[in-house]
């Protein structure tokens, strides 16, 4: 009797254990241009995946646009969409509708400009709204939604918004394609970022060519324990790997779509 109940205890020690680890796990998918898959735990997280390109220059491959619209794997189940703006290379209206469709648990967090224009009545389409002085902050379906306003550039009639997430003990900062040059740095670090804490920064890769005032924002201002360029197309200068990892050796950047990275465990570090 005492050896049965060892063996029960051993049992539910190890289904504790095997569960604690599975929900730490944190897998990274490159979609295309800034479109990601994030897999943290139990949830499912598309930031800027939902998109076409242009016609003549970078178009994501037939193939992949087909998986994220029939919401098929690694494409399925997904809990929230994320997206930054309303601009072609981060997102088609139609695509995010067609997947809404598809996969009725997942719920569009993006702009209110992008919420308004998508005209949904479902309830499953929540628009931030935040000020560059003030970030808005969700809760949306166990995952903490903080939404920074970080203009694109000069002209503010797109508006972009950077997501730092926080689910299963991970967070992860996403900044869109934010323009540094609209913030003093001063400015920018008063969103204290950096005391978020960030395990995954996600941000345009030509603010990662070791110029001194981007590696200012950058390190200090935002932070991360792992870097991952964004915007592979559409940028001028073009994406210039060796040049990002000149200066940030251990950044994560992937050669192809639908490649994989995994996060280490902190113990096998």
């Amino acid at each position: 009797m005492k050896n049965k109940a060892i063996l029960i205890f051993l049992l539910l020690s190890y289904i504790t254990v095997s569960s604690y680890a599975q929900q730490k796990k944190v897998n990274i998918t490159y979609v295309g241009n800034s479109g990601f898959l994030l897999n943290i735990g139990d949830k499912k997280i598309l930031i800027d995946a939902l998109f076409k390109g242009f016609e003549g220059n970078y178009e994501l491959p037939q193939k992949i646009q087909d998986k994220l619209t029939l919401a098929q794997a690694p494409f399925d189940n997904v809990d929230l969409i994320l997206v930054t703006h309303a601009h072609g290379d981060h997102v088609n209206p139609d695509m995010v509708r067609q997947h809404l469709q598809n996969n009725p648990k997942a719920i569009f967090a993006s702009t209110q400009q992008l919420v308004d224009a998508l005209n949904d009545s479902t309830d499953r389409c929540i628009g931030f709204n935040p000020t560059k002085e003030k970030s808005e902050s969700k809760i949306i379906d166990d995952i903490s939604v903080e939404a920074f306003y970080l203009p694109h550039g000069p002209d503010a009639r797109i508006i972009n918004i950077g997501f730092l997430v926080s689910v299963n003990g991970i967070t992860i900062f996403q900044t869109g394609d934010a323009d540094f040059d609209q913030f003093t740095f001063n400015e920018f670090r008063s969103l204290q970022l950096h005391e978020k804490n960030i395990d995954l920064s996600f941000i345009q890769h030509y603010y990662l060519r070791g110029d001194s005032l981007s590696t200012k924002f950058v390190r200090e201002a935002i932070g991360g324990n792992y870097i991952f360029p964004i915007h592979y197309h559409f940028t001028t200068p073009g994406f210039d790997t060796s040049l990002v990892k000149q200066y940030y050796p251990d950044a994560i950047i992937f050669k192809e779509e639908l490649q994989s990275w995994q996060m280490p465990d902190k113990n096998d570090e």
